[in-house]
């Protein structure tokens, strides 16, 4: 007998759809809409995809204004709520907004989690979760191209595989020493940076989130990039370091111990407990 908690079990879709996070829920909603059959799996216990785990210091970066004038159950108040999914139905409308506290106009984590578990369990929408996907390949049959998955519940085949899992895995460039270094996705927690002296390789948004949220703790915070940085505000659109993480960019022009450089990394190596970073400068020398 199927076990209504755990929808899906191995066997063949025409349709199986990878994640539960926002990706997968809008895309097995709409697959739902339409009729057509699908399995969804996901090594989540539950809705939220990365969200579950990031951003590190909680804030999503984009806005779901709860007052805005237009109803929150109508299709205008899309333009003020840029995280909801996306439904024709009112009732799945908007649901972003239920769930802010006031605080702020971006979402924390768990405001974020609690949306998407709300849209799901609404739309009635199924998932095979603690579901983990381990590998692909392609099969050649009489009846055309399909895919074979392998996931920690057995295999399965369907016609069409629509993966939707974000950031599955960590990515660090191929810079000399960067096994020393810890990636975004391994950062402490932040009082255990206290009186430390941090390099942070990036000057997008995940660079500037944690040295926004790590000032207070840290003796010092140095970014890099090779490229300048910019803000949202200057290049007027979503492209650049939005404008809550603009902090470390004051305390740069004040003297406040951050130090943002236009700078590729060469090389890093570990000196006497520490961290030596070489650093090739991309900007005859300026710090900005």
């Amino acid at each position: 007998m199927a076990d209504p908690d755990r929808p899906f079990p191995p066997g063949a879709y025409p349709v199986i759809v990878i994640g539960s996070g926002p990706g997968g829920l809008q895309v097995a909603h709409e697959l739902d809409e339409r009729g057509i059959g699908h399995a969804v799996l996901s090594a989540d216990p539950g809705p939220g995809g990365m969200f579950r785990r990031w951003p590190f210091f909680q804030r999503l970066l984009s806005w779901t204004k709860p007052y805005a004038s237009p109803a929150q159950d109508s299709r205008d108040f899309e333009r003020w709520d840029w995280n909801s999914l996306l439904a024709a139905k009112p009732e799945l409308r908007g649901l972003q907004a239920r769930f802010m506290d006031g605080s702020s106009d971006f979402p924390s984590r768990p405001e974020m989690e609690a949306s998407l578990t709300a849209f799901a369990d609404r739309a009635g929408l199924r998932v095979r979760y603690g579901c983990r996907w381990e590998s692909t390949s392609r099969l050649d049959t009489p009846g055309g191209p399909r895919f074979r998955l392998v996931t920690s519940d057995g295999e399965y085949e369907c016609e069409h595989l629509i993966v939707a899992v974000g950031i599955a895995e960590p990515f660090s460039p191929p810079t000399p020493g960067i096994e020393h270094a810890v990636h975004y996705a391994a950062t402490r927690a932040a009082e255990t940076y206290a009186g430390r002296r941090l390099f942070i390789i990036g000057k997008q948004n995940s660079g500037f989130e944690l040295a926004s949220g790590l000032l207070q703790w840290a003796s010092r915070i140095t970014l890099a990039s090779p490229s300048p940085a910019k803000t949202s505000i200057e290049t007027r659109s979503l492209v650049g370091v939005r404008a809550r993480y603009v902090q470390p960019f004051e305390d740069s022009a004040l003297g406040g111990g951050v130090d943002i450089l236009s700078a590729s990394v060469a090389q890093i190596s570990p000196v006497d407990g520490a961290l030596r970073v070489d650093l090739k400068r991309t900007d005859n020398g300026k710090i900005g």
